[in-house]
């Protein structure tokens, strides 16, 4: 069975920890089904096979260090097969050490039809599980997170997408065919069901190491919109996936097939789990001047090992492409921000109340509420009124002042900062008041949506001169965009609730309205970038 095994989180000083890809099979797109071997997902009267009902365990390296393991099972149904997944990992960010397990399944029929699947997350203080039932008008999913239980109907997927074991068998028939090089649409259900076109080139055949022994096999090299580049797999006559590994700015990561004994021994709690937030930092050899009064500040951005994805040029950042690859990047505060390559005015999930950003929760509510009076307050000050028409010349800076006040109370309300929780939702953290700058920008995001004021999450990193034992640093962090007069504005929750409300030392990188946390494509652009950065002071406004 085809297996890759996408490193998404642990994005540093972020709190997105430990987010995983499950499954990968291939489906050839230039065979039709019938010329796959064994028979294909759409002969119905197939008879069960070993790999119909099979457990695999997989031990999880990150640069050769044990960091946690997966186990991948199939079985049949009356209706069919279910696929099932189950990641275990452990690492440390800074003096915390953080463990979580993510598990997905899917079931299809003998067609590779979706009937029904789910996930579940849990540790670093969140527990998340979400069901779906695939229908004639869309998918069914049912979202419980804590004591919150939200449903919503989700689009219909592409019918030509196939599921695990129908891919399975359309890639084991691809391979037998004499295919080296073949393009597949898989459901992942570990990636939220987004599907995914992916491909498949064969390098070469090539041995594999597995418990000691030399293991024939064929080593393919695939890329996809969830699969950073270089990543490799080797696959056995079986068609299943021995060995994978993928580079990423901290290392490589490897998925071994291994027994029961070996992959649970990897989360052996005398070991010293992995570090994964330091490691992440970008570090500069000069200090940067004046960072939170500076107007302006210009960076050379490159990679220690190209391509990394383009920084995004909204809000405060403009960026300009070298001719060797590096990227000019300034921040200005005094040049108006771009106007949004975004169509928020067609594009709902910038207003949605999702699952991480519920803002109708009434908890939310509750704060939204106490930071319109707050507005209103201070409005009176300046012996000014609320304007709600939107066709008045000065709304769009009474809406702004309005974001601002919403920044300095969710700054306020999160009395308790931390690097131990997880992904928390924007209702946990206004009831707990807990969390770093995740629950940040994900309850800014909330009370701004609540007030009709489109928002985002954005990620990147932001200059910090002292953190987690390191000096003239970049660390990971995210922050808030408000869409304010067709334009992105740039808001930093955990920047001191009288002072500014962002500042220069921040580079973006991506920007999500974090629809679904766990499986946000967003997540996986940052892969090629992590620990895979350098960053020089150019000879822009800050010479």
């Amino acid at each position: 069975m085809s297996r890759l095994t996408a490193f998404i989180g642990c994005i540093g000083a972020a709190g997105f920890l430990l987010c995983i890809g499950a499954a990968r099979h291939t489906q050839n797109s230039d065979a039709p089904q019938t010329q796959a071997s064994p028979p294909s997902a759409s002969t119905s009267t197939a008879a069960p096979s070993d790999a119909d009902n099979s457990t695999h365990w997989y031990i999880i390296t990150l640069n050769n260090v044990p960091t946690g393991w997966t186990r991948l099972q199939t079985k049949t149904i009356p209706e069919g097969f279910r696929t099932e997944t189950q990641t275990r990992l452990r690492m440390a960010r800074e003096k915390q050490i953080l463990s979580m397990t993510s598990t997905s399944w899917i079931e299809e029929d003998a067609a590779g039809r979706p009937l029904r699947g789910g996930q579940t997350q849990a540790g670093g203080g969140m527990s998340v599980r979400v069901a779906w039932e695939f229908v004639t008008d869309g998918i069914r999913e049912r979202r419980t997170q804590g004591a919150t239980v939200k449903e919503r109907i989700l689009p219909a997927i592409d019918k030509e997408a196939l599921s695990p074991m129908a891919a399975m068998r359309m890639g084991q028939g691809a391979r037998a065919a004499g295919k080296s090089d073949f393009t597949l649409l898989i459901i992942d259900p570990a990636q939220g069901l987004q599907t995914q076109l992916n491909r498949w080139e064969k390098i070469d055949e090539s041995a594999a190491v597995i418990a000691g022994k030399s293991v024939a096999c064929t080593r393919w090299r695939t890329s996809g919109p969830m699969i950073a580049k270089g990543s490799e797999e080797w696959i056995n006559a079986a068609g299943e996936t021995v060995l994978s590994q993928t580079p990423t700015g901290l290392g490589v990561l490897k998925n071994v097939m291994c027994d029961e004994s070996t992959a649970l021994a990897a989360l052996d709690e005398a070991k010293p789990p992995v570090e994964v937030m330091v490691a992440s930092f970008v570090k500069v050899d000069h200090a940067l001047s004046e960072v939170s009064t500076k107007r302006a500040l210009t960076l050379l951005v490159k990679a220690k090992k190209p391509p990394i994805m383009p920084p995004p040029q909204e809000g405060f950042q403009r960026v300009v492409r070298n001719s060797d690859g590096s990227f000019k990047v300034t921040i200005d505060l005094d040049l108006p921000a771009a106007q949004s390559l975004a169509s928020v005015a067609t594009d709902a999930a910038y207003m949605e109340s999702s699952p991480m950003v519920d803002w109708n929760d009434p908890a939310v509510i509750a704060l939204k509420d106490k930071a319109v009076e707050q507005w209103k307050s201070q409005l009176k000050s300046k012996n000014k009124t609320a304007i709600l028409d939107k066709n008045d010349p000065d709304f769009a800076a009474n809406t702004l002042l309005k974001a601002k006040v919403f920044r300095g109370v969710v700054t306020n309300h999160i009395t308790n900062q931390n690097l131990g929780s997880a992904f928390a939702s924007a209702s946990e953290t206004a009831q707990n008041k807990s969390g770093d700058c995740t629950e940040y920008a994900v309850l800014l995001a909330a009370l701004l949506r609540a007030d009709g004021i489109p928002s985002r999450v954005a990620a990147g990193l932001v200059w910090a001169e002292y953190f987690a034992g390191e000096k003239n640093v970049f660390a990971w962090h995210l922050w808030t965009q408000a869409f304010i007069d067709g334009r992105w504005i740039d808001l930093d929750a955990t920047l001191p609730a009288g002072g500014d409300s962002f500042h220069v030392g921040h580079v973006l990188l991506a920007v999500t309205p974090l629809t679904d946390a766990a499986s946000d494509p967003a997540w996986s652009s940052l892969l090629t970038s992590m620990g895979n950065l350098s960053i020089e002071v150019s000879g822009g406004p800050n010479q």
